[in-house]
């Protein structure tokens, strides 16, 4: 098995490529933790920072790692699809039609469509953001239960009570793995200094509602919306000298695989209230 980076030709990997360039292929961190949060990790300078800080991939499997440029800890939560629409009744991408806002107005709310059309779904953000007004209209409970039955959103678009057990599930995966993470750091929320959310959903999550289910238990302040962190990782890998930073991060990163974390299953459970 490779444990490290390898460099292979393009030819050998069936690629005719003019001048049969170099091909880079990063290490994994861990089980279900892949070399794009390595990239991630490179993105954010995590390696060399003095203060404690963290990087949350959000998507049907969210890593999570937390650390500084002493030691850092990673773990995957399997999420599932909620965070981008899926298994959801009317949930889709964030592509035209989706209700990608819901904001408090005027004692209801306000939804944005993408595209300024009729909508059509609702996509991961939206969804996040309409139980969070939810919440605060007393339309949903602390516990998940929707009050009287399906709530329309923008006609036609409405959510089920199906629909907010899926995103508790999603939900309360990764704060659990945040909890465990940073409990095996020997941390607390208010000990990170800089969170940084990475992927499309993560980059688009409205921070106040995330916060306000119980998703990212960090201030506003200090979360930071970073885009694709894998690419901009890759772009830095590729201009690195020999194996570069990547050994020194492998050798510094502890992994937890939360399946097997003897406290998981309670902390999920206790996550999955709103």
């Amino acid at each position: 098995a490779w444990d490290g980076l390898v460099v292979l030709p393009a030819r050998e990997l069936g690629w005719e490529i003019a001048g049969n360039p170099a091909v880079r292929f990063l290490p994994c961190l861990g089980g279900f933790v892949g070399s794009d949060i390595l990239a991630g990790v490179l993105a954010t300078r995590m390696h060399e920072s003095e203060d404690l800080i963290g990087l949350i991939d959000l998507g049907t499997n969210g890593e999570i790692v937390f650390g500084n440029r002493e030691r850092m800890i990673c773990a995957s939560a399997a999420a599932g699809p909620a965070f981008e629409g899926g298994r959801i009744s009317m949930g889709m991408r964030a592509a035209t039609g989706a209700i990608a806002e819901v904001d408090l107005e005027d004692g209801g709310i306000r939804c944005r469509v993408l595209g300024n059309v009729a909508p059509r779904g609702i996509c991961g953000s939206g969804l996040v953001d309409a139980v969070a007004a939810g919440l605060e209209l007393g339309s949903i409970r602390a516990n998940g239960r929707l009050e009287g039955g399906p709530w329309t959103l923008c006609p036609p678009v409405r959510l089920e009570q199906r629909d907010i057990r899926e995103l508790q599930l999603a939900k309360a995966a990764i704060a659990a793995g945040i909890r465990i993470v940073l409990r095996r750091w020997g941390a607390e929320p208010g000990d990170v200094r800089q969170i940084y959310l990475a992927g499309a959903f993560g980059n688009y999550v409205n921070r106040t509602s995330a916060r306000r289910i119980g998703l990212i238990p960090f201030p506003d302040e200090v979360v930071t919306p970073a885009g694709n962190t894998a690419l901009l990782g890759a772009k830095l890998a590729l201009f690195a000298a020999g194996n570069g930073e990547f050994a020194g991060i492998r050798q510094a990163m502890g992994h937890i695989s939360l399946a097997s974390d003897a406290e998981f299953q309670e902390i999920y459970a206790e996550e999955m209230m709103f």
